[in-house]
């Protein structure tokens, strides 16, 4: 039997997915020249620049997604900092969620 399209299919004991998902930290702030620098607070060595806060963090995330795939693939332990530094005080903080 087919399910109707407002029923939801039942998931149940082992058939639940396990999607592991990580929190990518970003302190952001403006620069003297109008620009956007971000930094990843919680993982060593992901930084960028660019014109917009967007873009920063798209390449920010995008980036922290790649190094923890490959690193999860690999078997090797993910080398979160935790917890990160605090922010400076020109910095902002954004939390995106990165699902695997």
């Amino acid at each position: 039997m087919k399910p109707k399209s407002h029923e939801k299919l039942p998931v149940t004991g082992d058939t639940v997915p396990q999607v592991p998902v990580f929190s990518c930290v970003i302190y952001i702030r403006k620069t003297e020249d109008g620009k956007v620098a971000g930094r990843v607070a919680n993982f060593a060595g992901l930084s960028s620049s660019g014109f917009s806060e967007r873009d920063v963090l798209s390449r920010l995330s995008k980036e922290f997604k790649a190094q923890v795939i490959n690193l999860h693939q690999e078997g090797k332990p993910i080398p979160l900092i935790e917890p990160p530094q605090p922010p400076e005080p020109d910095e902002n903080v954004r939390s995106i969620p990165v699902h695997l």
